[in-house]
């Protein structure tokens, strides 16, 4: 018994953004808002933060200011992008134009979700420069903390 309980609450702690190891992170390739397909492997030699999300989640409503200013700091030294997980996908267009996002929304097409087991939303995911999972959050994402593990992650490369 007390190794189930144990057990349990490592798994509740692996799920609220502690480090997630050195496992790669699943290859995806998903369309934009454009149409265009945009993969994780285009995207491998810097940081990525890959968010899901959803116009109907509140919690993710919240946040997405608070993304969008750090994809605005990046300064190319690394790429925010959202994988939004409407079904109605013409319900994200006009989000993104209302609440200004300027960085990468991608359709998710439902496997990428399982492939980097979400159960809930918001999750984040920080994929290092050679596409390995540094870091995962389930819920809202402090961005300064975010920040923080994103620059250990640039200055850490020699």
């Amino acid at each position: 018994m007390m190794k189930l309980f144990f057990a349990a609450l490592f798994l509740g702690l692996a799920a609220c953004g502690a480090p997630a190891g050195s496992r790669q992170a699943p290859e995806f390739a998903l369309p934009d808002l454009s149409g265009q397909t945009v993969s994780l492997a285009s995207l491998r030699g810097k940081p990525v933060l890959i968010n899901f999300w959803a116009t109907w989640c509140d919690t993710c409503r919240v946040e997405m200011p608070d993304l969008e200013e750090l994809s605005r700091r990046s300064g190319g030294r690394f790429s925010v992008i959202g994988v939004s997980m409407d079904e109605n996908q013409s319900a994200v267009p006009p989000f993104v134009k209302e609440h200004k996002v300027t960085f990468p929304i991608l359709y998710s097409d439902g496997k990428v979700s399982a492939a980097y087991a979400v159960r809930g939303l918001p999750a984040a995911f920080l994929i290092d420069d050679e596409g390995r999972i540094a870091r995962r959050w389930v819920g809202a994402v402090d961005v300064r903390s975010v920040e923080r593990e994103i620059l250990g992650l640039i200055n850490r490369r020699p």
